[in-house]
């Protein structure tokens, strides 16, 4: 009779650890708005989502992993009239990240106003942050979006 119990407890515990572990880890409305919703102008975008989300599931619970993040970006002018963005990313593992970023510039109408931007690598040292710069061409008042993503 004990034994039986004791078989039925760790069949029971068994199929408990088996659905849990086959649960998809769920999104919270916040992450889901994260993927969907339109970057804008004047913002920054990681383009890899492991980069900088939080997981609203673990294995014990909810993981929240913070990996790269945007300390601040924003646009100037250089001497010559050319626009100027920036963005310092910092690196919140005991790893260093090796990212890629490049600026893509739109007229004040929304506009494009780039053939083809190019990815620039960026080394990202663990613990500490690094900074982006790129320049446009023209010196018409211009918007911006940088996209990050890790180095391929």
């Amino acid at each position: 009779m004990m034994r039986t119990r004791l078989m039925n407890a760790v069949w029971a515990m068994g199929l408990l650890s088996l659905m849990g572990g086959c649960q998809s880890p769920g999104m919270s409305k916040k992450e889901l708005s994260q993927r969907l919703e339109e970057p804008g102008f004047n913002t920054v975008v990681f383009a890899d989502y492991d980069l900088n989300r939080n997981f609203s599931e673990g294995l014990f619970g909810p993981d929240k992993v913070l990996r790269l993040s945007s300390a601040g970006h924003g646009i100037g002018y250089t001497d010559t009239g050319t626009s100027e963005v920036w963005l310092e990313l910092r690196n919140h593992t005991d790893h260093n990240y090796v990212v890629e970023a490049r600026t893509r510039f739109f007229s004040q109408q929304g506009i494009p106003v780039d053939a083809k931007p190019v990815w620039q690598r960026l080394p990202v040292p663990a613990n500490s942050s690094a900074v982006y710069r790129e320049k446009s061409v023209g010196t018409e008042r211009l918007q911006y979006r940088i996209e990050v993503r890790q180095a391929r």
